[in-house]
Parts: structure tokens; sequence; C-alpha cells
């Protein structure tokens, strides 16, 4: 491919090339995110994803539901007990050949960075016993935009070969109601040990998302982004614009924003105060999962930083900048955006180059 005015110009022409890797990895997102979610159940997402991750070079491994009960998944396993569709975790692995090996499961040790990046892959969300209104429903298809916008960026990662390695982490499950879904007043126990009080059962991706962070803590990451589709409250606050950021590490955090501008997306950091601190104590377990009707978006970041155990961590919440119906918007597509994808794959460039 050439453009006017750029032949022979290398690092043009690179920049294209890695403008076109990401553009793909994107579209190829947004069409996931749109799919039917009776055409995209947990197992079409791993059938998607190992077909997609072919010649690569990018290692796939794929927990079953035996796998989690062995590894005392309780929290992603309580979620998925409501639906007929077996849960899965996606297991992505990019090694970097120039990059220092990453920390060995459980080592403290020095070694080079391995970035984890965290999505939540619920297909469908009807909320559970705490069942939402019917209005708009339809939308929860792309509940799993999170899940996907991690794949995405693994596969964008693939081609740009940053000099740093990062694990893709996708719990991905159906959140339904039958007569064995988790009820609110229930304590499931998470893979990391803590007990976890169900309030809300439609609070139920920061369920799943904290025994895919607890698996992240576990293989040795040394730094911790998570992404999902996870509030409300974070789509009335920022609309469908901008990804609502929050985190406990400010040069991580400022990686993120510096992403987020290479990658065009907007992007805000909200606060995780510690006089939020109190919002998810519970009377009978260690946490619980729902909490006061306000703060919403950062009662959900608090919950997920329990599992973080200490490392430097950002949540991203695209509850709002997944999906955009607003005519009003000229600068985001209409529909399914890929939100996400381009600014993780620029955060490993990032990370690698520090």
């Amino acid at each position: 491919m050439s453009i006017i005015g750029l032949n022979g110009e290398k690092s043009a022409a690179a920049a294209v090339k890695d403008g076109l890797v990401l553009a793909e990895a994107t579209n190829r997102i947004r069409g996931w995110v749109n799919a039917p979610a009776n055409a995209f159940t947990p197992t079409v997402f791993v059938e998607k994803v190992r077909e997609a991750v072919k010649g690569t070079g990018l290692d796939l491994k794929v927990l079953e539901v035996d796998d989690m009960r062995r590894l005392k998944m309780g929290a992603l396993l309580a979620v998925a007990r409501g639906s007929d569709e077996p849960a899965k975790m996606i297991v992505i692995r990019y090694n970097a050949s120039n990059a220092r090996i990453a920390l060995k499961r459980g080592s403290r040790g020095p070694a080079g960075p391995l970035l984890a990046l965290v999505g939540k892959g619920i297909t469908f969300d009807s909320g559970g016993i705490s069942i939402k209104p019917a209005q708009n429903m339809e939308m929860m298809k792309s509940d799993m935009g999170g899940g996907a916008a991690v794949v995405g960026a693994m596969l964008a990662i693939a081609q740009l070969k940053p000099k740093t390695n990062v694990i893709g982490i996708v719990p991905t499950t159906e959140n339904m109601p039958s007569g064995k879904a988790i009820k609110p007043g229930d304590v499931v126990t998470g893979s990391g040990g803590k007990t976890i009080e169900i309030i809300n059962t439609d609070a139920e991706g920061r369920l799943i998302l904290s025994d895919g962070i607890t698996y992240a803590v576990n293989e040795g990451a040394t730094h911790i982004v998570d992404i999902a589709t996870l509030t409300g409250s974070i789509a009335r606050t920022l609309g469908p614009l901008a990804i609502g950021a929050f985190g406990n590490n400010p040069p991580l955090m400022d990686l993120v924003r510096r992403s987020s501008d290479l990658a065009g997306e907007r992007l805000w950091e909200l606060p995780t105060w510690a006089d939020y601190d109190g919002l998810i104590d519970s009377e009978i377990a260690d946490i619980k999962n729902a909490t006061v009707p306000w703060a919403g978006a950062t009662t959900a970041a608090l919950f997920l930083r329990e599992f973080v155990d200490g490392r430097p961590w950002v949540h991203l919440d695209i509850a709002g900048s997944a999906w955009q119906d607003a005519a009003e918007l000229k600068t985001v597509p209409r529909g399914p955006t890929g939100s996400g994808v381009r600014v993780m794959a620029h955060l490993a460039q990032l990370l690698a180059n520090q």
C-alpha cells in the first residue's frame, strides 16, 4: 500500500501499517459485539478466538468448568449457574522474544513487566434474579464488549510486537435467571478466598472479573488493566463518548492516558478516594457486590481493587463508550465502537518503552 506524498518515508509507512493493524483489530471486535447473543455464546466466543489467533504466534488456553472448580473460581461459577451455556475462561499470551522473562507463578522476585488485560465477557446479561427492565434488554448482547476488546488488543499486539509480555484473560458466561441462579443474599467465595455477599445479581460483571484478576495475579502479572461494560453509572456520567478510568497507581494511569490520546479515544479519570472505602463492607462477608444508589462506577472499581493484590492497576469502564446511538455525536461511529482495543494495544507499547 502506498499513500501519495509518503512514498519512501519509512517512518510514515510504518505508522500507516500500525494504523491498519489497529483499525482491523477494532473492526473485528465491533462485529463480534454486534452479533446476536444466540449466535455468540461463550462456546462460540472461544471458537471465534481460536480461529482469530491461528498463525499469530499467540498462545491460547481455555479453562473449562472443571478447571474453574479446581481453581475455586466461585464468583465466576456463581454467575454461570443460572445459564445452560457452560462458562469459559479465555487466556491468551503474547510472549515477546526480546522481553525479560516475566514473573513465575507465585514469585515476587525482580523481572520484566507482565501486563495483564482482563475483560468482562458476559455474552448476554438479563440481570439474573435481579432482572433488568424489558426495555432495551436486547442491547445486553453487547455486555461482552470488554472481553472482546481484550482479544482485539491481543491480536493487534501480536502484530505490533512490543518488547513486553502480555496476558489477556476473558471470563465469559451468560447471566440468566433460573432455579439454579444465585440470589440476593447469597454468599460466594472467589478464587482468592474472599467471601462476597450478593446484593444484586445484576452486579455480575465485577464477580467474574474478580476471578479473572485473581488468575492474573497468580500468573505473576506486574501491571493489571481490566475493561468492562460495567455500570450504568458511568454511562450516565460520561455518556457514549468517554471511557471512565479508575486506578491505584498514578504512573500506570498516566500511561493509560497517553495511550488513549494515541488511540484517539476519550478517557476520564474518576476518584477512588479513601472516603468511599466503607461502601463495599458487608456484615456477613468480606465484601458485598452492590451498595448505595450513588457513585456506582466508583464502588464497582473499589470492589475490583480488592483483588489486585497491590499491583499497579487501572479499571476501564466502557459501559457508555462501547456502543453509541447518539446521532448528535459525529466523531464516534454508530453502534459498537470497539472501545478500548487501541488503548490497550498502545499501552503495551508504552510499557515496553519505559
